[in-house]
């Protein structure tokens, strides 16, 4: 079989973050990697007295993670703030995550939490010693993703 030729580069992507699923914050500019995990389908499984296998049946879907790595600004728009905002909202506030690995131009895959909230958000650290900006990531907990062909461009 033949190398493929269709590849995607993963560096020109396009993420976005969101408190309400219809206003989007574009985070490309200081948005570094988006890592889904989880989703995986249950399994489950029972012995009988008179057979060394079990019988295995599959389940509903487990709920996903998203995580975001960004690098850290002090600006209000920006994604560090939008996600501090939700984090620290009492009884925690919505976010969604959207990106798409070939930039969000008509036609390319486009991936939609649905509703989540911030479940993890890391704090900016400091090191006399480093040399590079400062790089924190924020974990958004929801059900499941969605993909879909973008018919609007990102």
């Amino acid at each position: 079989m033949a190398q493929t030729t269709d590849s995607i580069w993963g560096g020109a992507a396009s993420v976005g973050i969101s408190v309400n699923g219809s206003s989007w914050t574009d985070i490309v500019s200081h948005g570094m990697k988006v890592s889904p995990e989880g989703g995986d389908r249950r399994v489950g499984e029972a012995y009988v007295f008179d057979d060394e296998n079990p019988i295995v049946k599959v389940g509903k879907l487990n709920s996903r993670s998203t995580r975001v790595d960004f690098v850290y600004t002090e600006t209000a728009t920006d994604a560090f703030e939008v996600v501090r905002a939700q984090f620290e909202a009492a009884g925690g506030g919505t976010m969604y995550v959207r990106w798409s690995p070939a930039g969000g131009g008509v036609g390319d895959a486009g991936y939609t939490s649905d509703a989540g909230f911030v479940s993890d958000l890391r704090y900016p650290d400091v090191d006399s010693e480093a040399d590079g900006p400062i790089v924190l990531f924020f974990v958004v907990h929801h059900a499941a993703l969605t993909r879909a062909l973008i018919a609007t461009a990102w």
